[in-house]
């Protein structure tokens, strides 16, 4: 519990108040970055794949030309 004040009348709050607002602000900090995460990777996969059908379409036309 946390006490406000010296005086005669204390007023308290419940811990919940703080603890369910940090649950929620790491669960969205979590979430988002997991998301960057998985769109950093997925970007990372599909340049890759444009490197690799380029190399294949390189190969492909070097067949044609011997």
């Amino acid at each position: 519990m946390v006490e406000f004040g010296s005086g005669p009348i204390k007023e308290t709050i419940d811990n919940t108040v703080f603890i369910i607002p940090g649950i929620v602000v790491v669960l969205l900090v979590g979430f988002f970055s997991y998301k960057l995460v998985s769109s950093l990777r997925e970007k990372q996969r599909l340049r890759e794949e444009k490197k690799k059908m380029k190399l294949q379409r390189k190969e492909k036309d070097s067949k044609k030309k011997k």
